[in-house]
């Protein structure tokens, strides 16, 4: 069984990162964890008084959407948790706790006493869980996979933990896999031969960078009408730089569709 955590706070954004969720994983058997967040910053009793309004409209809704869940996915475990404030925290310390394959989670939130989804979310649940993380914008509508790239740096992959949530969605949609290494001066070009991938016969393709690699990618999938771009975060080569300040927002939303983060 799959194990998906889809933090909800019932913007639009969030909605289609669920519906999103539910369409890519149709076909197998999934345990889906819808989190919210709540939380109002004033003094002791009035924020007593605003947490009992904010969990009694949580729960409502939460139930709403567990029967919408329920209509479209029967088959679909599903299951609630609310927690209070601090979303990048709440997110990362479930996902890390509970064992999850994925989290699925949108890119825009909304505003108001609730912890919204904006870029310094997604970028601190990415820089802090060690869970694979879908990203999906929120004007993405969901169509079946027909292409992955899987874009690469010079680092070498030995756990075989790291890329297996690339081989599962690989092995549910039956898809192109291609591994994109985009070279800077002085970098080799990626072999061929990385073991850990091949049984997912992927392609392999070399470029040279531009000058901003963070462009270079998301022009490159974009242009190869890519369903998924994949990204690998690590420390030990040029895509640490993916993964630290305004870097990390601008490719984490600016991308027309929708990213997995693993990591090394």
């Amino acid at each position: 069984m799959t194990k998906i955590l889809v933090p909800l706070d019932f913007s639009e954004a969030s909605k289609n990162a669920l519906n999103y969720a539910l369409n890519l994983f149709s076909s197998t058997s999934i345990e889906i964890t819808l989190l919210h967040v709540y939380g109002a910053h004033s003094t002791a009793l009035v924020m007593k008084s605003i947490d009992r309004v904010l969990i009694k409209d949580a729960k409502a809704k939460l139930k709403e959407v567990t029967e919408d869940i329920s209509a479209k996915a029967p088959n679909a475990k599903v299951k609630t948790v609310l927690a209070k404030e601090y979303a990048v925290s709440s997110i990362s310390e479930l996902a890390d706790s509970g064992n999850y394959d994925f989290i699925v989670m949108g890119t825009k939130g909304v505003s108001g006493l609730k912890e919204v989804f904006i870029g310094s979310v997604a970028g601190g649940v990415i820089s802090k869980t060690e869970a694979p993380v879908i990203v999906v914008p929120e004007d993405y509508n969901y169509q079946p996979f027909k292409k992955i790239i899987f874009a690469l740096g010079n680092v070498e992959i030995n756990n075989e933990k790291t890329i297996q949530p690339l081989k599962t969605l690989t092995q549910i949609e039956h898809v192109e896999l291609e591994v994109l290494h985009i070279t800077k001066e002085g970098e080799s070009d990626l072999k061929a031969d990385l073991d850990i991938l091949k049984d997912l016969n992927p392609k392999y393709t070399n470029k040279s960078s531009e000058g901003d690699i963070n462009k270079d990618i998301s022009n490159y999938a974009n242009s190869e009408h890519a369903d998924l771009l994949c990204l690998l975060r690590t420390k030990r080569d040029f895509f640490h730089r993916l993964f630290s300040g305004s870097v990390t927002s601008k490719q984490t939303f600016d991308c027309s569709i929708p990213l997995l983060i693993l990591h090394n």
